[in-house]
């Protein structure tokens, strides 16, 4: 019997929404800084690689924060730490509203960073979850980091105007009365609860974490999952930490105008997220994903024509538009990374695969650097780079859809 059985309707959908609230406020967390990074350059005096730089450290310190948070998930409970790690994020990024130097802001996002409660959230949905809707549900949960960036572009669309763009960064908070509600009515992961009774009867400690992914053979699959995933957030970065900006230095949008077009457009990629795990529930997540990677290589050489070989402001934007498609594939990481992997690590592993793949892209950062040098559309064409891997890429790993948690055998090899 599946273990989504044991669960009532109203746990399952608690369950979700912890999950969707964990992922909404890491993306209010990270995003925010998109927004209002002219201003931040204007107050400290910075350049587009400096701010470029924040992007990318924010998100490398999501690696030892996944490590960390992933291990004791494990160890612990989902559900803890889970809120935890929503907790860390939030107080954390409403600290940035008074760090008083741009060194000091820096230091804050990347310590937010580490707060990161996505591995956690698939973990616990996979583990609730049947295999049937897995796909669906991980994709209505990743939509749900548009809607915190969303929340950041809305922020930054009412409050920074008025307020400045510091008090942007205190709406984090309203993510603690939630945290407190959903401590007393969220239930715990039943199949995790299974290992300690299992732990208890055979009266040693099972063995979780990291190094235990390697001792089981798993290793395999957790790299190439790496190095596919990288390639995904590396395109990913590269678009959108500058979006905001590129309509504004690029296209001649005003601050407002930019901040529209990047909420519209986050409408639409709420409704692709879902649309792509669907599919993957139906013809597989290899699949769903190089199609994804198609559609969104495809748009990228169409900005790249638009805004920098036949300049056409409105074709530019239409292509920004279509790119939110190229990024599906995002809907699939959590269902697929944690159906490769055992109870007792899948926590921890993937929060670590996702974590490295975020956190090493360098997408933010690489852009800023060719954007000070040659401009930001060249600086953002970048992603093809990515795109083109994601196409080939998702071949080298096992297709896990419909598998079974109860049932779950040694590692795959590509079939």
């Amino acid at each position: 019997m599946n273990t989504e059985d044991s669960y009532s309707r109203k746990e399952k959908l608690l369950v979700f929404i912890a999950c969707a609230l964990g992922w909404a406020f890491d993306a209010v967390g990270l995003t925010i800084i998109n927004f209002v990074a002219p201003e931040i350059m204007a107050e400290f005096g910075q350049s587009f690689d400096a701010v470029g730089f924040v992007f990318s450290a924010q998100y490398i310190a999501t690696v030892p924060g996944a490590i960390l948070f992933g291990h004791l998930a494990d160890k612990y409970g989902r559900k803890n730490f889970l809120l935890f790690s929503v907790l860390w994020d939030a107080i954390l990024t409403a600290m940035t509203a008074f760090a008083p130097s741009f060194e000091v802001l820096a230091i804050l996002r990347i310590l937010s960073g580490m707060g990161v409660s996505w591995g956690i959230a698939y973990a616990l949905l996979g583990e609730v979850f049947s295999p049937k809707r897995r796909g669906l549900f991980g994709g209505l949960m990743h939509a749900m980091f548009l809607v915190g960036y969303i929340v950041s572009a809305v922020a930054a669309l009412t409050i920074a105007p008025v307020y400045g763009w510091r008090n942007t960064f205190l709406v984090t908070l309203l993510a603690i009365p939630l945290i407190l509600i959903l401590y007393f009515t969220i239930p715990e992961s039943k199949l995790w609860q299974r290992l300690g009774e299992e732990e208890k009867e055979v009266g040693t400690p099972i063995q979780i974490g990291i190094r235990q992914v390697f001792a089981r053979g798993f290793g395999k699959l957790l790299v190439l999952s790496v190095v596919l995933f990288w390639a995904a957030e590396f395109a990913y970065h590269a678009i959108v930490d500058w979006g905001p900006t590129f309509l504004e230095f690029e296209l001649a949008y005003t601050a407002q105008e930019a901040d529209t077009i990047v909420l519209l457009i986050s409408l639409v990629a709420m409704l692709i997220l879902p649309a792509f795990g669907l599919l993957s529930d139906k013809v597989g997540r290899r699949i769903s994903f190089v199609l994804s990677a198609i559609v969104g290589l495809i748009a990228t050489i169409m900005l790249g024509i638009f805004a920098i070989l036949i300049p056409v402001r409105s074709l530019a934007v239409a292509a920004l538009f279509i790119i939110p498609a190229g990024f599906g594939s995002h809907a699939l990481f959590g269902v697929w990374a944690s159906e490769m992997f055992p109870t007792e690590s899948r926590a921890t592993a993937t929060s670590v695969i996702f974590s490295l793949a975020r956190g090493l892209s360098f997408g933010g950062w690489f852009v800023g650097i060719l954007a000070t040098a040659v401009g930001l559309s060249f600086g953002m064409m970048l992603a093809i780079i990515g795109f083109v891997l994601m196409v080939g890429l998702p071949f080298t790993l096992p297709e896990t859809a419909g598998r079974d948690f109860e049932q779950f055998d040694a590692p795959e090899a590509t079939n």
